[in-house]
């Protein structure tokens, strides 16, 4: 009789290089979507509870919400400004929850549109960077 071997655990935590997808939350049409299924790209930072995700192209996000995208420039404690137009290839995802990892999908998760590659020590605890576009997306490998 043959044993089977038992194969090694499968490791489904996020990592620096890893393609993954960006989509709705609770609403899955959210206007920053803009009618797709959400955004592809790289992982190229992760520092804590934040990840910097590359697009392949600038995507441009209007709103029809009168006061705008809250915008946080390099990185503030708060808002700075709010913005009609939020524009750039540079996501930046912060786990939305206490308890939360960078592992396999997320359920809840936070979105920053920024027009450079932003330096995720420059944010400060609680605050954020870019134009805050997303409260509750969805991530997962893709």
């Amino acid at each position: 009789m043959r044993s089977r071997r038992s194969l090694p655990p499968s490791d489904e935590s996020y990592h620096v290089g890893d393609k993954v997808l960006v989509t709705g939350g609770y609403d899955q049409d959210a206007e920053w979507l803009r009618g797709g299924a959400g955004y592809s790209g790289t992982i190229r930072d992760i520092s804590g509870k934040r990840a910097v995700l590359e697009l392949s192209d600038e995507i441009v996000l209007t709103t029809s919400r009168s006061d705008g995208w809250p915008d946080f420039g390099d990185g503030s404690q708060s808002e700075i400004a709010r913005v009609p137009v939020a524009r750039g290839r540079w996501l930046v995802l912060t786990l939305a929850y206490v308890g939360a990892e960078w592992r396999n999908p997320i359920a809840r998760i936070h979105v920053n549109l920024c027009a450079q590659h932003p330096d995720l020590n420059q944010v400060p605890p609680g605050g954020g960077v870019g134009a805050w576009v997303e409260s509750h997306a969805t991530l997962r490998q893709g």
